[in-house]
C-alpha cells in the first residue's frame, strides 16, 4: 500500500501557541480536548505545523494510560541542541530516511539551540498500553542522542510553534512487524548486558575522585539505555547519598528530575538486573580509555 494514501489512527488536541505550564489550570481542559481521528499522512503534517498537538487514541474523552484504546505513531525527541538535532541530519539518518513520516522543530527550538522531533506512523495500530511503552523504548534503543522520555502510551507531543515550524515531509511508513523485531533485539541485548554486567561485579573501596574521572571517559549519550541506568545503579551502590547523586546527575544529562526518580527506585542490597557495583562503571571507563591513578 501507498503511504500517501494510508490513513492513520491518532489524537489532535486544539492550537496551542505556548507550552502550558506545569499545574496550570488548563490541564483539565487540554487532557479532555483530544478528538480521535484518522487521517492521511499530509493532515497529520497540516496539523502539527498548525501547533495542534497529537497523541494515542483514548476512551471516555480523557487522556490517560488507563483510557488508551490504540496507537499509531511514535515521536522521538532530539534535545541535544546541536548538529544532531537539526533536520537536515536527522532526514540523512538511514533508519528515519527509510521509515520516518515526518521530521520537524519543536517549540524550544531556536536556530542556535536546535530542537526537532521524529514523527513514525505505523502500518498497523498498536492495541496494548504496556506494548506500546515497550515499542517505543525498543525505538529510542536505535537512537542514542534521543530524549529517553518519549515512551509512556499517553504522552503527548505539541506541535510545531505556529507560523515557526520547520517541516520535512517524508512520506514513510514503519511495519509494526520491524518494531517486534526491535523489541526482541532490545529485550536480548538488555538480558545480555545485565549478565555481563554481574560478571563485572568488583567490591573495592573507592574514592569520589576516582568515580568523577572514570565518568569523564563514559558519555551518557553514546551508550545504551541500560548501560546508562547500570552507571547510575554502579554510583548509587557505592555512594547511596546526596554526594553519589550529584555526581549522577552532573554525568547523566538526563531530563529535569529523570536521575533522582530513578535513584529513589535503587536499592544498594540489589535491583531487579542484578547486583550492580562500582566494578561495573569502572570496568566501562577502562574499556574507554580510562587508567585508575
Amino acid at each position: 500500500m501507498d503511504a500517501f494514501d494510508n490513513t492513520y489512527k491518532v489524537a489532535f488536541g486544539p492550537v496551542m501557541t505556548d507550552k502550558l505550564p506545569y499545574g496550570d489550570s488548563r490541564w483539565s481542559w487540554f487532557n479532555s480536548s483530544f478528538e480521535n481521528l484518522q487521517l492521511k499522512q499530509d493532515e497529520i503534517a497540516s496539523r502539527i505545523y498548525d501547533g495542534r498537538p497529537i497523541t494515542t487514541q483514548h476512551a471516555n474523552h480523557w487522556r490517560k494510560t488507563e483510557n488508551y484504546l490504540m496507537g499509531q505513531h511514535i515521536g522521538i525527541d532530539f534535545d541535544t541542541e546541536d548538529k544532531r538535532s537539526t533536520l537536515p541530519t536527522l532526514c540523512k539518518d538511514p533508519f528515519v530516511n527509510k521509515y520516518g513520516a515526518m521530521v520537524y522543530t519543536t517549540p524550544s527550538h531556536t536556530p542556535d539551540k536546535p530542537r526537532a522531533r521524529v514523527l513514525f506512523l505505523l502500518d498497523t495500530p498498536i492495541q496494548q498500553a504496556t506494548n506500546y511503552a515497550l515499542a517505543a523504548t525498543a525505538l529510542l534503543w536505535v537512537f542514542s542522542s534521543a530524549d529517553r522520555q518519549c515512551k509512556d502510551a499517553a504522552r503527548f507531543f505539541y506541535g510545531g510553534r505556529p507560523g515557526a515550524c520547520e517541516i520535512e515531509w517524508l512520506a514513510n511508513e514503519l511495519p509494526l512487524d520491524l518494531i517486534k523485531d526491535l523489541i526482541r533485539r532490545y529485550q536480548n541485548t538488555g538480558k545480555q548486558a545485565q549478565r555481563q554486567l554481574q560478571r563485572r561485579y568488583e567490591p573495592t573501596t573507592t574514592e569520589e575522585s576516582d568515580v568523577v574521572a572514570a565518568l569523564r571517559h563514559i558519555d551518557a549519550w553514546g551508550i545504551s539505555y541500560d548501560e546508562w541506568l547500570s552507571i547510575l545503579m554502579a554510583i548509587h551502590a557505592e555512594f547511596p547519598g546526596d554526594n553519589g547523586l550529584s555526581m549522577a546527575n552532573a554525568w547523566a544529562q538526563g531530563r529535569d528530575g529523570e536521575v533522582e526518580r530513578k535513584w529513589r527506585g535503587f536499592n544498594a542490597q540489589g535491583n531487579v538486573s542484578g547486583r550492580v557495583g562500582i566494578g561495573t562503571l569502572f570496568a566501562m571507563a577502562k574499556d574507554r580509555g580510562w587508567v585508575r591513578s
